[in-house]
């Protein structure tokens, strides 16, 4: 019963570090930065709605601003 536990916490830690490594937000900043202010304000207006949990760089795509 043990080595299950343990085996299970660290399964959940790998997945915790792996999806910590391969989450780039810093990309999508630049890209919010070089953004104008219409599609600042879409963004903006996504992030508030029921969309607020998607991700910037999905918000970011369908505001149209450029990659």
């Amino acid at each position: 019963m043990g080595k299950i536990i343990k085996w299970i916490f660290l399964a959940i830690i790998g997945f915790a570090i792996i999806g910590f490594l391969f989450t780039n937000d810093d990309g999508a900043k630049a890209r919010l930065e070089n953004a104008t202010q219409g599609q600042k304000n879409c963004v903006n207006t996504l992030g508030q709605g029921v969309y607020k949990d998607k991700p910037l760089s999905w918000k970011l795509d369908n505001c149209n601003v450029p990659k």
